[in-house]
């Protein structure tokens, strides 16, 4: 006898949001417990989403610059599509996005994500390490808790020793 398909595995494509995405943005984030107070339509030009037909947005992720480091923010899986490996699309995703912005290290500051990010190459570290501009963000002066795991990543492969060529 044939086996029954598991519940649909999600296939899911990440595209640049837009400015309409927002109030969307915004449901699935409260659904998730991250904040979206501080949300503006003009943040959508930095998240992408990935839309389930006519369902609404499944998951997205932003992205907040300041010069070479970059506030990784608002990474949010519907709850019925987690488990199938959507949120290692939208982190891949924004990943390239930055990498191709000059962005060199991603930060997050997470109080629920700490394993998810840790066992995607993303370290520990205090918050002070981070530059000024990062530690005046909304993100960070007021939207997470004191609480919240501080981390980063290293992400552009320009930052590590490029092979000479010889010719």
């Amino acid at each position: 006898m044939p086996q029954e398909p598991s519940e649909s595995p999600v296939r899911s494509l990440f595209v640049r949001a837009e400015a309409a995405s927002l109030p969307p943005v915004r449901s699935l984030l409260r659904d998730a417990g991250l904040p979206e107070s501080d949300l503006q339509e003009e943040h959508m030009e930095a998240f992408f989403v990935s839309r389930a037909g006519d369902e609404g947005i499944l998951a997205c992720v932003g992205l907040e610059r300041f010069g070479e480091t970059a506030l990784l923010r608002s990474l949010a899986v519907r709850a019925d599509a987690r488990g199938h490996g959507v949120g290692d699309q939208a982190l891949q995703t924004m990943e390239a996005f930055a990498a191709s912005k000059g962005v060199n290290r991603l930060c997050i500051l997470t109080t629920t994500a700490e394993p998810f990010f840790e066992t995607r190459g993303f370290e520990r570290c205090d918050r002070t390490a981070l530059p000024a501009s990062v530690q005046a963000s909304s993100e960070f002066k007021s939207l997470c808790p004191a609480s919240a795991v501080c981390m980063f990543k290293e992400i552009n492969p320009t930052s590590s020793t490029e092979k000479h060529r010889h010719g």
